[in-house]
């Protein structure tokens, strides 16, 4: 029961913590993509401690409310369609053996996800986009955007390997000592 507890209490905190984070990603424009992306670290953190089930049950959860009270939808939506799950499916790509399949993968995912998220923000918040005819120049800097985009995504599932691996070797440590007192 005293596990049980536990999980539930780090899952609530991590859970304000993240909305709270989603807000700052509104507040300060730049951390527009920073904040999903900080509020997925928290759900892989609650992975780690508290097991899978506990962590797809704070992705919803903070999913949700994103929904419903973050005023900027695309920082909401990048959360929920691109990065906020992505540290919960992340093990299964890294099963693939071959490195360039377990990249092609990653890569698939993301561009799919970015689409659907993207094409779901462009139908119902601006359902008349996509009528407008489209500019070479703005096609080239959609197509540059993306591109870094991909690049960004690259560095994020890096990034996510070593940040877990300082929150086992440092952090862990201090958070269950800070609990205990």
């Amino acid at each position: 029961m005293k596990k049980q507890s536990f999980s539930i209490a780090l899952c609530g905190v991590f859970g304000a913590l993240s909305i709270v984070v989603m807000l700052l990603g509104v507040i300060i424009p730049i951390a527009m993509y920073i904040a999903p992306a900080v509020a997925a670290l928290l759900v892989m953190i609650a992975m780690e401690e508290c097991g899978r089930k506990m962590a797809w049950t704070l992705y919803g959860a903070v999913s949700i409310i994103s929904l419903l009270f973050i005023p900027d939808k695309e920082v909401a939506f990048v959360y929920v369609f691109l990065l906020g799950y992505y540290p919960l499916v992340k093990p299964r790509f890294d099963a693939i053996r071959r490195g360039w399949a377990r990249a092609g993968a990653k890569l698939l995912f993301f561009n799919l996800a970015l689409a659907v998220a993207y094409g779901l923000l462009i139908l119902l918040l601006f359902p008349g986009f996509l009528a407008t005819a489209w500019q070479p120049l703005e096609i080239l800097t959609t197509a540059a955007v993306w591109l870094m985009g991909n690049l960004a995504f690259i560095l994020f599932d890096k990034a996510l390997v070593s940040l877990l691996r300082l929150y086992q070797l440092v952090w862990k440590r201090r958070l269950h000592r800070m609990l205990r007192h």
